[in-house]
């Protein structure tokens, strides 16, 4: 993972691991109807197999979603000046509601990245002090503000 030495570099990070994740899941989705428009394709496939392709599609982009929503929550709870311990809790469990609620509305029964997995993909030197204080406690609105005051050429 790389270094994030400021929160815009944070939340550009965030937006391309967000973008990468968006462009897996059309590509599944792309694969998906292919296959649905190719009535050969599918022709050979029970109902059976079609619903198993489906729901492992479904369960492919509900799981690559969870794994992105902890670290999510860890950020925004550094940006509003929670401890690491508290952000690590709150994480554990948003990521647990997540999951309970893509099944509530019909989705796929997913697995929820171990909080061990999640834990490595964040950059807890950039974000938090030894101690657990945040370290960049309302600097992405700070940087967005200042982005939002800069004159613009013409606009």
């Amino acid at each position: 993972m790389p270094t994030i030495r400021n929160s815009e570099q944070g939340r550009r990070l965030a937006e391309a691991r967000w973008r990468k994740h968006r462009e897996r899941e059309a590509e599944i989705v792309r694969l998906a109807e292919a296959w649905a428009d190719d009535a050969l394709s599918l022709a050979v496939l029970t109902e059976a197999q079609q619903r198993r392709l489906i729901g492992n599609l479904l369960r492919q982009g509900a799981e690559g979603t969870l794994c992105e929503v902890a670290p999510s929550v860890v950020l925004a709870c550094a940006e509003v000046g929670i401890d690491r311990a508290t952000a690590e809790q709150a994480a554990d469990l948003v990521a647990l509601f997540v999951a309970e609620a893509i099944e509530a509305a019909g989705g796929p029964e997913v697995a929820l990245p171990t909080p061990e997995t999640w834990r490595q993909t964040v950059n807890w030197d950039a974000l938090y002090d030894p101690d657990g204080k945040s370290l960049v406690t309302g600097r992405i609105a700070r940087e967005s503000q200042a982005e939002m005051a800069e004159p613009t050429d013409g606009d």
